[in-house]
């Protein structure tokens, strides 16, 4: 089953990756609209099938706003997918050791990279709730697997990716009662040449490094080739489990 037919899409965020998934789907003909979430006001794509809304990801009102925005537009969503997320900024880094982690800075982290989920499930969910296949994926990131977890440190972000993935299991226990159609994944995009990794991406860097806008098109192939008993689980951009 391709779960990428002829669809109605809502991208949150629009960084590296959420404008290369704008980029890719814009050349389907099957993509009937794409709402896009963006932080800021950028200018209007020239496709008609394109709407942008502006939301902030810290506040729970603006994504409520959003999706009743969407809604408008949309009545129903065939894939949601979430590509917000913050592993550092102008006043924090990755915590290399605990002497270096924040109560602010982890709160920062759960606040984005945790909390954001289950907030967008709870407003944008009317949309994903009807008799044609749908699709949740929020990216997480592998070094948020606990079994996976073999060098330590980056405190905040693996905890924060790891909180993550345990809410979106359990939102897919729940909705394979409330969104029968729905599938909800979480998906690891690779490492992306983007502002989030660049300050990590060092001449000796040994994994490979993605293009945007190759990891757009290997989780669009995954999404597309989800079954329903994909619910509830983590693969990374070549369709690969990992483990939680």
């Amino acid at each position: 089953m391709d779960t990428l037919g002829a669809v109605n899409v809502i991208i949150v965020g629009d960084g590296a990756i959420g404008a290369a998934l704008l980029e890719q789907l814009l050349r389907r003909p099957s993509l009937r609209h794409a709402v896009v979430l963006g932080r800021t006001a950028k200018p209007p794509v020239s496709d008609g099938r394109v709407t942008r809304l502006r939301f902030d990801a810290c506040d729970p009102a603006s994504v409520t706003r959003a999706a009743s925005s969407a809604g408008e537009v949309l009545g129903r969503a065939h894939l949601l997918i979430n590509t917000v997320g913050v592993l550092h900024s102008e006043t924090q880094q990755p915590e290399k050791q605990l002497r270096s982690l924040s109560a602010d800075h982890l709160q920062q982290s759960f606040l984005v990279n945790a909390t954001l989920l289950p907030l967008l499930a709870q407003a944008f969910g009317v949309l994903l709730r009807h008799d044609e296949p749908a699709v949740l994926a929020s990216l997480s990131a592998r070094v948020g697997s606990i079994e996976d977890n073999r060098s330590g440190g980056w405190y905040s972000y693996r905890a924060s990716k790891a909180a993550h993935n345990m809410l979106l299991r359990t939102l897919a226990l729940e909705w394979r009662l409330s969104h029968r159609n729905a599938t909800v994944v979480a998906l690891h995009p690779g490492t992306v040449s983007s502002r989030l990794s660049e300050p990590f991406l060092s001449p000796r860097y040994k994994n490979r490094v993605l293009q945007p806008e190759e990891s757009a098109q290997a989780l669009l192939r995954v999404i597309g080739q989800l079954q329903p008993e994909s619910s509830g689980h983590f693969y990374d951009w070549q369709g690969q489990p990992i483990p939680w």
